[in-house]
């Protein structure tokens, strides 16, 4: 037998236990969602909860993150785009319909507001 293999063999020697635990159809489909997002086997979850080792890394937090990250720089692009128009403009009222050059102002001010604030949420993910 090769180092290599007598390797494997021990690592799989050393799981010799087996713990038989009943749970609900709702408890199962949570265990197993949340195997899922970590890339990692229900009983590695749970043996990895149940003696406090460390998880990976949520791949669900990383989606989540570059979703995040998407719309934060598309926020900043379109609030980019709407002060382009308002510095371009010769005729603003008239071009604008019924809203008013203030209005606009406030609009272009909620989207820097919210991307700031989808920045600052996607920087505690890091």
């Amino acid at each position: 037998m090769d180092d290599k293999s007598n390797s494997n063999s021990m690592k799989k020697s050393r799981q010799t236990h087996h713990i038989d635990t009943r749970l609900t159809e709702e408890e199962y489909q949570i265990i197993s969602l949340k195997a899922e997002n970590y890339g990692i086997k229900k009983s590695q979850l749970m043996r990895n909860l149940a003696l406090n080792y460390p998880l990976p890394p949520c791949r669900a937090d990383q989606r989540v993150l570059l979703e995040l990250i998407t719309i934060h720089n598309n926020l900043n692009r379109l609030g980019r785009l709407f002060k382009l128009y308002l510095s371009s403009s010769q005729n603003t009222k008239a071009s604008l319909g019924n809203r008013s050059y203030t209005s606009i102002e406030h609009l272009v001010g909620d989207i820097e507001s919210t991307s700031q604030k989808i920045l600052a949420i996607s920087q505690k993910f890091l």
